[in-house]
């Protein structure tokens, strides 16, 4: 378990560094929304990192400063 919590917190940390390049970027100046379509398998492996989330709702969004990471499920 312990593996998997680095590993995404590794993963978190990342999108941290995209929203620092998006606010050092022309992009700064407007709001920034990603949207990243996922097939159910990692769609899944990635909202079972939260407690506090609706498992039946078939999107979730993670707001990192002004940057908003949109994540969908692709069917």
């Amino acid at each position: 378990m312990g593996e998997d919590k680095k590993s995404f917190m590794d993963e978190l940390s990342k999108l941290a560094e995209i929203t620092n390049i998006v606010e050092e970027s022309f992009l700064s100046e407007g709001k920034v929304s990603l949207v990243v379509e996922l097939p159910e398998e990692e769609y899944t492996k990635a909202i079972s990192h939260f407690r506090e989330i609706d498992r039946t709702k078939n999107k979730f969004t993670i707001s990192i400063s002004d940057v908003d990471f949109n994540f969908v499920l692709s069917r």
